[in-house]
């Protein structure tokens, strides 16, 4: 089997277009219709069947389409790690996924020294979703994850970055920057709640519980960026990652307040698949993610 045929069974089950599949990876349109049609001889399947205005993927074209992808990773990942990376000269892309949270903490710093350092290099960086994206890493669709995961699975490679504490947060000549910040007033006040991913209680209201407590969310939103420009403009009570709202203070004018409560701390972690563990790129990019982590809290 003529192995160029792999990178045309993947763009074709990837786009489900022979016209987009040649252009992703520059071949003509007849060049990779007659790539389809040894694919179809080889396998015994049709892979692409017409669907009314478009083409459809074969259940047996779905089927395999997972291990395809993952055989070019480690084809490419084999290849990389035959080389040495110098990142003065390097030509890559890392996909990283994480949340508004770590990008907002993490990305500038590491930018900057990609920029500095690694100018042909570039970096995608992906929403991370509710689940660990397992079959992101290892099919090599992303290169790394960054965020807190509850339940991250035993094939990938785990290090913790760092860890977190929360705090309050308020605008500056709200209510309650007059005074301590009581129990009560916490539980009395209205709050605004990052929930992301996910609709259910925050770690304010889990420990509330604990008491006997309850609060009302007033607002509730999916990204940390969004409330703290919400916080800055209402009498809403967030509370947050310290990090994060040591960060922002400054410049939204802001006040910081020690919530009332015990409120637990949590990790930032970095996940891996371990087919990549001796990637040279992957092993500089993770300094330089550890070099913008700090010691924190």
């Amino acid at each position: 089997m003529d192995l160029n045929l792999l990178v045309a069974l993947d763009a074709l089950l990837a786009d489900e277009s022979v016209t987009r599949a040649a252009a992703r990876v520059g071949l003509t349109q007849p060049a990779m219709s007659r790539a389809l049609g040894r694919l179809r001889d080889l396998l015994g399947d049709p892979l692409l069947v017409r669907d009314g205005a478009r083409m459809r993927a074969t259940a047996r074209a779905v089927a395999v389409a997972p291990r395809v992808r993952q055989i070019l990773a480690e084809v490419q990942a084999t290849l990389r790690d035959a080389r040495p990376f110098d990142p003065a000269t390097a030509t890559r892309t890392f996909v990283v996924a994480t949340n508004d949270y770590c990008g907002a903490l993490l990305l500038p710093g590491i930018i900057r020294r990609l920029r500095d350092e690694a100018p042909r290099v570039d970096l995608k960086v992906r929403a991370l979703g509710p689940s660990t994206p397992v079959e992101a890493l290892a099919e090599g669709a992303l290169d790394l994850a960054i965020g807190t995961f509850m339940d991250p699975a035993a094939s990938l490679s785990r290090e913790l970055l760092f860890e977190d504490g929360f705090v309050c947060l308020v605008r500056a000549g709200h209510p309650l920057t007059a005074g301590r910040l009581t129990l009560k007033r916490y539980a009395d006040a209205e709050h605004l709640l990052v929930s992301a991913p996910g609709e259910g209680p925050g770690v304010a209201d889990l420990a509330l519980a604990a008491q006997g407590l309850g609060r009302r969310v007033a607002v509730r939103v999916p990204h940390f960026l969004l409330a703290l420009r919400l916080v800055g403009g209402t009498d809403l009570l967030l509370t947050l990652p310290r990090r994060l709202a040591e960060a922002s203070a400054p410049e939204l004018g802001l006040v910081l307040l020690k919530p009332p409560l015990p409120l637990p701390r949590f990790g930032v972690e970095v996940l891996g698949h371990p087919r990549s563990a001796g990637d040279p790129g992957l092993l500089w990019l993770r300094g330089v993610i550890r070099g913008y982590v700090g010691d924190g809290p």
